[in-house]
């Protein structure tokens, strides 16, 4: 069979607009799915409408050379997906599409209603879409393959119940030949993805997260934690060093285990690849010092930290279990090591005033990181909050993604008067006298390069124009 795998844009204004989003990392899911579909003779394209721009022309092009659509879904592109599945549908009635990704584990049999698909894929897809191909390729019943939801007769049918993939190590090696005709990262103000070097890819080690943070989705998408092996996470990497400089791994908590992480660490530091390594999810608590010096040794460059507040009884409320201590400590270890640092804040949650806005303010001014975010707080569903929120009537079941909103009872503040603290959080943090002071130091016998200036200029212009609240 000939498939074609799409990455929606972010919304459907983009969509109308014909503008793409700054590509930040590539669709690794689509990729993983690529993989053993391949092994088995069918043939993929990837197209990445974040990576490019839109057009209905395009679509309409690459689907008619397929058999088989499947399009990976958030909730943030949910409404785009939706609308490039109406125009599918429009173009090609019979066209099979199958969906999959966060949002239709989430949704459950909902995405049906949703969306005009014929599939939907629940939890792990690599070895569903196998068996979902094979049943399509041979018209033989749907209702035995675990993890899918399906049309049958104008009706929504359930196959068996999902199974999440214990054995990591068994699952092939994401087919990033697919996208080798995209940029990454280089474009991408907004992730740390701008300042490494050469050609970037990404990297999954982990599924899941141990701990119940109240605004995370983490625990609706994965039910238990998993961990590949150092062995096959080393090997993953030296193929992605025949063709990349930089390689940003994605987990949601990468040091949840520490012996793992160390053997990791050794076997590259053996292995001596020429390979820059960005680490995108990094928990306060797990900072230690022989580990990070080994890091450092490895190739690591960077650690980016979920840090969300600078005031302790907000951090309480969102269920983080680390302190305002343990925060200073680690990002002073961390630039200790000689690492980049980058720290991730959330204004605005449900019992957030002014003051704890300012705590986070002047607390990312006296961590001094080499890169602080503010993003405006929302209610992901699949999150305790969301949930909250959806018991006190405040949020609707088919709501998925809802900013805060005094006006609905959600928080202390309207889309409006957030969005001003966001801007007044970026612009104190990055023209404050100590912040230049530092990054000039830094960039000069350091960094030995003015990339960490060029993006806080643009951040600044992005914030004073309004567009970099706007994506997110």
């Amino acid at each position: 069979m000939n498939l074609l795998f799409i990455s929606p844009p972010m919304d459907y204004n983009v969509i109308k607009k014909e503008y793409s989003f700054e590509a930040y990392m590539p669709p690794l899911g689509l990729l993983y799915l690529a993989s053993p579909l391949e092994k088995k003779g069918h043939k993929i394209k990837v197209i990445d409408f974040i990576a490019e721009k839109y057009s209905d022309q395009k679509l309409n092009e690459e689907v008619s050379k397929v058999d088989v659509v499947g399009i990976t879904i958030t909730s943030q592109v949910a409404s785009s997906a939706k609308k490039i599945i109406d125009l599918i549908k429009n173009y090609y009635p019979k066209k099979i599409i199958i969906v999959g990704g966060p949002h239709c584990t989430i949704q459950g049999e909902k995405v049906l209603s949703e969306m005009n698909a014929d599939i939907s894929v629940v939890g792990d897809g690599e070895k569903v879409i196998i068996d979902i191909i094979k049943a399509l390729n041979e018209n033989n019943d749907l209702s035995n393959i675990h993890g899918i939801f399906y049309r049958e007769n104008g009706e929504i049918k359930s196959g068996l119940p999902p199974i999440e993939i214990e054995d990591l190590d068994s699952l092939d090696f994401p087919d990033r030949n697919l996208i080798k005709h995209y940029s990454y990262g280089k474009e991408a103000i907004t992730g740390i993805t701008y300042f490494a070097k050469g050609k970037i890819t990404t990297i999954m080690t982990t599924r899941g997260c141990p701990f119940n943070c109240k605004f995370c989705v983490s625990k609706s998408i994965f039910k238990k934690c998993r961990l590949r092996s150092a062995e096959n996470v080393v090997k993953e990497m030296e193929e992605i060093s025949n063709d990349y400089e930089s390689v940003f791994i994605v987990d949601d908590n990468f040091l949840m285990d520490k012996k793992k992480t160390n053997k990791i660490m050794d076997l590259l530091i053996e292995k001596n690849l020429d390979l820059d390594i960005w680490i995108s999810g990094v928990r306060i608590t797990d900072a230690d010092e022989e580990l990070f010096k080994k890091m450092k040794k490895a190739g690591v460059k960077s650690l980016e930290f979920g840090i969300e507040s600078g005031n302790q009884d907000i951090l309480n409320y969102y269920n983080k279990k680390i302190t305002l201590k343990q925060v200073e400590k680690s990002v002073k270890l961390s630039k200790k090591i000689g690492f980049f640092t980058v720290g991730n804040f959330i204004l605005g949650s449900p019992i957030e005033t002014d003051k704890h806005i300012n705590d986070s303010i002047s607390f990312a001014k006296k961590l001094n990181l080499d890169f602080a975010f503010f993003y405006g707080f929302s209610f992901l569903k699949g999150s305790e909050l969301w949930e909250d929120a959806y018991q006190q009537g405040k949020v609707k079941e088919n709501e998925m993604f809802v900013p805060c909103d005094s006006r609905r009872g959600l928080c202390n503040f309207t889309p409006e008067e957030l969005r001003e603290r966001l801007s007044r959080a970026f612009l104190s943090y990055y023209i404050s006298p100590k912040y230049l002071v530092s990054q000039f130091i830094r960039s000069v016998f350091i960094y030995r390069n003015f990339r960490v200036f060029k993006a806080g200029l643009i951040l600044l212009l992005k914030q004073k124009e309004g567009s970099l609240f706007d994506k997110k």
